[in-house]
């Protein structure tokens, strides 16, 4: 899988979730959305040394 075909099926569902997330959450707590996007260069990134390690 490419590097950009993984950040495609990544990034769709996060933008998802961050939405909801913000909508959904109450007004004290929309801020914790923004960790929604630190989830998705974290799972991104692993799994990119993931399939490196795996092709070696």
């Amino acid at each position: 899988m490419t590097k950009r075909k993984l950040y495609w099926i990544l990034l769709i569902p996060n933008v998802f979730l961050f939405i909801l997330a913000l909508v959904l959450l109450p007004e004290d707590k929309k801020n914790y959305s923004v960790f929604i996007i630190l989830l998705f260069w974290i799972v991104y990134y692993s799994v990119i040394k993931i399939t490196n390690i795996k092709d070696k």
